[in-house]
């Protein structure tokens, strides 16, 4: 799972950072500059360490790492400019996969995957981290899917659960539920040539998503539907636990 990251804000260069070098020691592979990280901006603490903000925010930002000598850094500056956080203020961030570039595909990889750990030079604030670490892991889990469907090279799939998971944490459940519908029939087109486990199996995993689709359908978009919060959080649950059933099994 991912890693929770709670760092003062620094201004260079015009630039809002803050530390990401616990991430650096262990991804020196991706901790580079042509990377971003996927990010939950989860709350803003002032210099007194009380929480003056909690924007829940999912958004990708740069690392920022100069040369191989420098502190490896986050650059925050889309949401911290906008937000007007001033320099000195803690920012807390759940960091959930790395975005990377290749041959003109993008691809998602994630972090810690299976476990979440928390990263805060500061004591008081990271005693504050854990009073809320386990609302963070729950995001956390989801998002981390997107990472391992990429792995599976399950790529059309990722982008659907991806584009779901956003909107739903935009307030937009009729939207979510579009997408999560297209990750279940994603994976019924997918095995339609396959075989996984057994013959038996697999008829009933086909029979299985085209339910799940079905049901998904009536969650709004169509005349006489309706899909709201409680569904979009159904479709979204039971979307990202097909996706992990599916990864383990296509191992």
């Amino acid at each position: 799972m991912p890693i929770v990251i709670a760092e003062k804000l620094s201004v260079e260069e015009d630039k809002c950072l803050i530390n990401i070098s616990t991430l650096d020691s262990s991804y020196p592979q991706f901790c580079k500059n042509a990377i971003k990280l996927r990010c939950l901006i989860n709350r803003i603490f002032n210099a007194e360490r009380k929480v003056t903000a909690q924007p829940r925010e999912i958004q990708t930002f740069a690392i920022s790492k100069p040369t191989s000598y420098s502190t490896t850094k986050l650059d925050l500056s889309p949401f911290a400019l906008f937000a007007g956080i001033p320099q000195g203020y803690y920012i807390e961030i759940l960091a959930i996969n790395f975005l990377y570039s290749y041959k003109g595909a993008d691809y998602e990889f994630p972090i810690f995957p299976g476990e979440i750990l928390t990263s805060a030079s500061d004591y008081q604030i990271k005693a504050v981290v854990q009073e809320d670490i386990e609302t963070l892991k729950k995001v956390g889990f989801a998002f981390e899917t997107i990472g391992l469907l990429y792995q599976s090279k399950l790529e059309a799939i990722a982008s659907d659960l991806r584009e779901g998971l956003l909107r739903i944490e935009k307030n937009d459940p009729e939207g979510s539920i579009k997408f999560f519908r297209k990750v279940v029939e994603g994976f019924k087109i997918y095995i339609k040539d396959k075989t996984i486990h057994s013959v038996n199996r697999t008829d009933r995993l086909s029979r299985f998503f085209g339910a799940a689709f079905d049901l998904a359908s009536n969650f709004g978009e169509h005349a006489g539907t309706h899909g709201w919060t409680d569904e979009a959080i159904f479709c979204r649950d039971l979307s990202v636990a097909i996706s992990r059933y599916m990864v383990r099994t296509l191992k």
